[in-house]
């Protein structure tokens, strides 16, 4: 054998590669490795604060596959985990905040009584898990990264501190006697402690009662004391869960059957020249009567106007039936999404989020019943939410802000959430609307929550069309000062003395609004009525009336007087002589 014949290497491939090859590969290997590591660690280990129904709960990451709900020492709920193989949840159940609490009584009695809200949580399940899931995720994505880093700052300083021969001093390392038995020990436990867990039987603990089968919880296994809860009071939420799916199936149905039956269903067939002066009658209040008909605009926009929907979620699947059947492309929401704007009712934000296609833009003007935080979860559900800015939305120009008050049921009633008053916001939203006309044209649309809100604007003619909700009945349309005002009733079937849980007790409105896309000027506007015997109404197609010019003397206006104070017959949150905040409101 030749002496100076060459040895043959175990890995001739990689000794031909050059040396900025061997090292562009041995970097790229050690990201993909590192970060694989990495992400296990951060999935595993991902935890979040969200809510479940009216209560918080922390989760935590699970490798069992199951979603366990644990409330304390009344036992545990398991069900299959619809997370990948073989991840799981562990949710610790806390307390209902005390803004949803019955005043001066006990969160159990309270939360047993109302057994309504917890069947109407089941019929939304999706939304209930949505903060959830975004929330580990979250969390699941920060942990990755942080270990990311930590590990290859390690790397980074092992090769700083042993001169760039980081590869050399670990094979040495391993070739002492019994370090690699440990190493290899200790792979083996970090692998088991993944690998065993997912890989044992389940253990099923507890019973599935009788009364979950045909519920979304079908199947779930319950400990403790929480079984004979169950068992006492499941027929009941059980129940209430199906009277609330049957109720609003049956109005989206004659909801769909309603525009099938009807022959001007997405647009009406002519567009009114409206004239000022004349006024003619609408739901008691006054309007201009309309002129000659003339052919719609070559291209119109269709709004959905919702508001007032105080958290009755089984309304959610009614707004994408009706974004469906009249063809919105644009929802307008009111205000007044939830009861109290806690953190808790995210439930309610993500249930109408889900209601209306991803595509279709949703702007928002939050209520007094909502809040900052109630406004954060609308723009983090991908909505707009109006803050003092004009927007354009399918050629449409949007104007509007967040209530300054809040209204936080049982809990003190309303209070102010900035230094701002209902009037001050009304008057510098008129100071935007009016520096904001193009070309001596109005904004299109004044979105508040509180008709209050757009006096102003309205007598200073710098909207054509202010939409808002608040009083929870229908007014309008009608001529204020230079614009026209239309006032929704609830579309949550919220009233005196009714819940917004569970079937419908007092009817419920949404309104479809028209506008010419070429000029964002609204032209007409139709009500959908839901009765609560689930029976739903098309309104007429009604042509909203001209407002006089704003160069003519505010008592040219249809109401017979500024439109700041009260029309006679006057609405109750609208008394001139009352101050701000001082007459309660819905």
């Amino acid at each position: 054998m030749d002496s100076t014949t060459t040895p043959r290497r175990r890995w001739e491939w990689w000794h031909r590669q050059t040396p900025t090859t061997r090292r562009t590969i041995r970097t790229a290997l050690t990201l993909l490795v590192t970060g694989l590591l990495a992400a296990a660690f951060g999935v595993t280990t991902a935890s979040t604060h969200a809510s479940l129904g009216p209560h918080r709960a922390d989760l935590h990451v699970t490798l069992d596959r199951q979603v366990t709900v644990q409330l304390g020492p009344l036992g545990a709920l398991s069900i299959a985990s619809p997370l990948p193989w073989p991840l799981g949840v562990d949710v610790v159940v806390e307390e209902i905040p005390s803004a949803l609490s019955p005043a001066g009584g006990n969160p159990l009695t309270g939360l047993l009584g109302d057994a309504k809200a917890y069947g109407q949580l089941f019929s939304e399940p999706e939304a209930a898990l949505h903060d959830a899931v975004t929330g580990l995720v979250r969390d699941a994505l920060g942990r990755t990264a942080v270990a990311w880093s930590i590990m290859l700052v390690l790397l980074a300083a092992g090769r700083l501190a042993s001169g760039g021969r980081l590869r050399d001093e670990l094979k040495a390392a391993l070739a002492r006697p019994g370090v690699a038995a440990l190493a290899g020990a200790a792979a083996l436990s970090t692998v088991a402690v993944v690998v065993v867990p997912a890989a044992t039987p389940d253990r099923p603990a507890g019973y599935s009662p009788a009364v979950l089968d045909g519920t979304p919880l079908q199947g779930a296994r319950i400990t403790g004391r929480l079984a004979d809860v169950v068992a006492a009071y499941g027929p009941t939420v059980k129940n209430a869960y199906e009277r609330n799916e049957k109720f609003y199936d049956e109005v989206t149905r004659n909801l769909t059957a309603a525009y099938a039956a009807d022959p001007a269903s997405h647009a009406p067939p002519s567009v009114e020249t409206p004239g000022a002066g004349t006024p003619a009658p609408d739901q008691g209040t006054d309007a201009a009567a309309a002129g000659p008909a003339a052919d719609p605009p070559a291209d119109p926009v269709t709004l959905l106007f919702v508001s007032d929907l105080h958290c009755n979620v089984g309304m959610a699947r009614v707004i994408t039936a009706a974004m469906e059947q009249s063809g919105a492309q644009v929802l307008l929401d009111g205000g007044d999404t939830v009861m109290s704007g806690t953190s808790v009712e995210s439930y309610c934000v993500n249930a109408f989020a889900r209601a209306v296609p991803r595509h279709v833009p949703v702007v928002v003007s939050t209520g007094n019943h909502d809040s900052a935080t109630t406004a954060q979860q609308e723009r983090a559900a991908g909505r707009t939410v109006l803050s003092g800015d004009v927007v354009e939305v399918e050629g449409v120009r949007i104007l509007g802000d967040t209530d300054p008050t809040v209204t936080t049921v049982g809990a003190g009633g309303t209070r102010p959430e900035r230094n701002e008053t209902i009037l001050a916001m009304g008057r510098r939203l008129a100071d935007i609307a009016c520096a904001e006309q193009r070309d001596g044209r109005p904004v299109d649309i004044l979105l508040v929550h509180n008709p209050r809100a757009g006096n102003a604007t309205m007598r200073r003619g710098c909207a054509s069309l202010q939409l808002s909700g608040h009083w929870h009945r229908t007014v309008g349309p009608e001529v204020r000062g230079h614009a026209v005002r239309y006032v929704s009733a609830s579309s949550g079937g919220a009233a005196p003395g009714a819940a917004t849980v569970g079937p419908l007790s007092a009817p419920a409105a949404l309104t479809v609004v028209q506008a010419d896309r070429a000029t964002g000027v609204p032209y007409a506007l139709r009500r959908i009525t839901i009765d609560k015997d689930a029976q739903v109404t098309l309104g007429p197609w009604t042509p909203l009336p001209t407002a006089p010019p704003a160069d003519l003397p505010d008592g040219a206006a249809a109401s017979g007087a500024p439109a700041d104070q009260a029309t006679p017959g006057g609405t109750p949150g609208e008394q001139a002589t009352a101050p701000d905040g001082a007459t309660p409101t819905p």
